[in-house]
């Protein structure tokens, strides 16, 4: 049964600086913040599957933990990976830390002229059921909203029933990296691309107040625009920075957890973000506070019934 005020938490891609979200969520849950609707992007939508399935923070950092030191996270096969002169090392580390590495040496470029992704669904799918259960969304035990988007048509799109796993896959699926999910005849890849931060499902799934957490990287004023590829990214780059903060004006309260040298790769750095986004949170628990607040007392006035209930 829905409260009667219910707030929502949206939670944006960002890769490994997503992990900060974990950081967030823990400090709302030891202030008793009641998280009633979740939404989530890429990372963001992983993080917060996780924890709407098992709503206890020590429990779902401890899984992401386990994940990172897991056969599941460290293996992937290598040959897509090595160069055509280069033998197999004999460690390997996290699949997105090697794409990283490999995008800087342009291994990443050529191999996606000559296939659809360097990793398949099925070992994707693979890492994803290591922190999710194969069950269906509605089941989760907070009602959870993460967003794709549809290559063949251009729209958002926006699961709320279906396969958890399958939710989350088409909401990871970054370009090229990993292969579109198909999805009753939708070709579904990552929602960042159209959603970063995505507030506005929550709005329609009827949130009183929404926490947006954007753990994105900001735009680097330093860097040299030497080559048509650097121009081309970088003005792809300040559309979707000028899109998501168009999209979380909506957003009553926005966090940014300070994670200034953090790549989206740097999985190792766990501790580091999840700390980041404590304390990034812990500095707006007032704010969220009086809002809260603010927000009860006023849809309390204005609804016939509510004033019994106020204080709930």
């Amino acid at each position: 049964m829905a409260r009667w005020f219910q707030i929502g938490v949206a939670l944006g891609g960002g890769g490994a600086r997503g992990l900060a979200h974990l950081g967030v969520l823990c400090v709302l849950e030891r202030a008793k913040i009641p998280i009633d609707l979740m939404s989530g992007t890429s990372m963001g939508a992983l993080v917060g599957a996780a924890y709407a399935l098992t709503p206890r923070c020590d429990f779902v950092a401890d899984k992401f933990r386990r994940y990172l030191e897991s056969k599941e996270f460290q293996k992937t096969n290598p040959d897509f990976l090595r160069e055509p002169d280069q033998e197999a090392k004999p460690t390997f580390k996290g699949i997105f830390h090697r794409f990283a590495t490999y995008i800087k040496k342009g291994v990443f470029y050529t191999q996606s002229l000559t296939r659809k992704a360097p990793i398949s669904e099925e070992d994707f799918t693979q890492n994803i059921g290591f922190l999710l259960d194969p069950v269906n969304m509605e089941t989760t035990k907070i009602p959870l909203a993460v967003v794709a988007l549809d290559l063949k048509t251009g729209e958002e799109v926006v699961l709320k029933e279906g396969s958890l796993q399958k939710a989350v896959s088409a909401s990871c699926a970054i370009p090229g990296i990993l292969p579109p999910v198909i999805l009753e005849d939708r070709y579904l890849v990552d929602g960042g691309w159209v959603d970063r931060v995505p507030v506005d499902p929550l709005r329609k799934m009827g949130a009183d107040l929404v926490i947006a957490v954007d753990v994105a990287e900001g735009i680097n004023e330093s860097l040299d625009f030497d080559t048509g590829l650097d121009i081309a990214l970088r003005s792809y780059e300040i559309t979707q920075s000028s899109l998501s903060q168009l999209q979380m004006k909506g957003a009553d309260v926005v966090i940014r957890p300070s994670l200034a040298g953090i790549h989206w790769s740097d999985f190792h750095r766990f501790e580091d973000c999840l700390k980041a986004g404590e304390e990034a949170a812990g500095e707006r628990l007032d704010e969220i506070r009086s809002l809260t607040r603010r927000k009860k007392m006023k849809k309390a006035l204005s609804c016939r019934g509510c004033l019994s209930v106020f204080r709930s």
